[in-house]
């Protein structure tokens, strides 16, 4: 089965700390069966927090923002960027008032629009539900 994740367990894996992980996530990673995707706006979010220091990764080889693209390929996490369709539907896509993030809710209509289930550990995430969204909570 195919998976987007969202910048938040991207931001897990890149800093190693797994433990911020449900063991149903860690098993839905593990399943070499599984294709594991993520939007070109989590990686550019990811890029952005390792630049402005937020996000570090220290205990591997993969430390600088460069690294993020290459630290993708190699843990086989395929990188989708953003169609005129994710466009479509992130203009159609509903505002709910406790949750007016752009990136996320383009996150969210790509997932919706590319009938993907999104992983994450955002718990507004599930407001999408009811428009289409396929959510994979992350319980911490």
């Amino acid at each position: 089965m195919r998976f987007f994740l969202d910048t938040n367990i991207l931001i897990f894996l890149w800093t190693k700390k797994v433990d911020e992980l449900s063991n149903d996530i860690t098993s839905l990673l593990k399943d070499y069966s599984n294709t594991l995707l993520t939007s070109s706006v989590c990686v550019a979010e990811l890029i952005h927090l390792c630049q402005i220091g937020k996000v570090s990764s220290r205990k591997s080889e993969y430390k600088s923002p460069e690294d993020v693209k290459r630290w993708l390929q190699d843990a086989g996490i395929t990188i989708v960027y953003i169609t005129e369709l994710n466009l479509d539907t992130y203009a159609r896509l509903p505002m709910h008032a406790d949750h007016r993030d752009p990136m996320d809710r383009l996150i969210i209509a790509q997932a919706i629009s590319d009938r993907i289930p999104l992983v994450s550990s955002d718990h507004k995430f599930r407001l999408y539900e009811s428009d289409g969204l396929a959510f994979v909570f992350n319980q911490r």
